[in-house]
């Protein structure tokens, strides 16, 4: 049996949809449920990872891989457990694990702001 079969940890991923507030400003909302209860594997962003996004403004923490693309983006919040992630990359094919390809996004954990 291969990790693909057995993914470590569940997630549940919604889409942020972006409205004007009563006072000018903008009001997220989190109405739309992509999936739950999805198998992913969660892992810590490698510090050459974490450069590669810095360079481009972009704070990563974490990476979450999926045996099937997941269909997500930056517009889209992940919740593991207790903890809630901003999608900072959209859905990449990454390294092949024997004859399957594996998604990667790249997140970030928050602790204020988007929780859905």
């Amino acid at each position: 049996m291969s990790i693909l079969d057995n993914l470590p940890h569940t997630c549940a991923a919604y889409r942020r949809t972006r409205t004007a507030g009563t006072l000018g400003g903008s009001k997220d909302s989190f109405s739309t449920t992509l999936f739950t209860a999805r198998a992913c594997w969660r892992q810590a962003a490698g510090d050459s990872e974490k450069l590669e996004f810095d360079k481009r403004g972009i704070t990563v923490t974490h990476k979450i891989y999926f045996a099937s693309d997941p269909s997500l983006d930056e517009r889209d919040v992940l919740v593991i457990g207790s903890d809630t992630m901003e999608v900072r990359s959209a859905a990449s094919p990454d390294a092949g694990v024997g004859l399957s390809v594996v998604w990667r996004v790249m997140a970030e954990l928050t602790t204020t702001g988007s929780t859905p």
